[in-house]
């Protein structure tokens, strides 16, 4: 799903040193994803990545990665965030200030906002995610639809 990003896209992720710098590149790619297919629905992938899952970051990541190319390759159009989850980790640990929930609230949140993102598709184990606990709330809060997928979404 990374078909989405262009080169310059890319190299922006890995310069940025905020979250809002990293919003403002994931805002121009959903927008760009959303001219490129109009009226189509976008859904997001939730689920836990640093905490909960496997307990495993890498492992957790490989999850994400198969669910979001298996849904997508049943014909959903999916927003990935996963170009940027090694920078959100780099930003994460590059200052304390920018621990706790700054990246859900100064990334996600407003990606939510817009409104683009239509849909949250939740992995299996999300409830032991504070992040996707969060994302569900917040789907809650701002009437996102929310699935949850089966197992085999994520089975090797």
């Amino acid at each position: 799903m990374t078909k989405y990003y262009s080169a310059q896209d890319l190299a922006d992720i890995s310069t940025a040193k905020t979250y809002i710098e990293l919003l403002e590149i994931a805002l121009r790619i959903i927008e760009s994803i959303e001219a490129e297919n109009p009226g189509i629905p976008m859904a997001m992938v939730c689920g836990p990545i640093s905490t909960g899952g496997k307990g495993s970051r890498n492992e957790n990541l490989k999850i994400f990665e198969r669910a979001i190319d298996r849904l997508a390759g049943g014909g959903l159009l999916i927003f990935s965030q996963m170009p940027f989850e090694s920078d959100m980790e780099r930003i994460y640990k590059s200052d304390p200030r920018l621990q706790g929930l700054r990246l859900l609230d100064e990334f996600y949140a407003p990606i939510f906002r817009t409104g683009l993102v239509s849909m949250l598709c939740f992995l299996p184990g999300w409830e032991k995610s504070i992040g996707a606990n969060w994302e569900h709330q917040q789907a809650t809060i701002l009437n996102i639809p929310r699935i949850y997928l089966a197992e085999h979404y994520v089975k090797d």
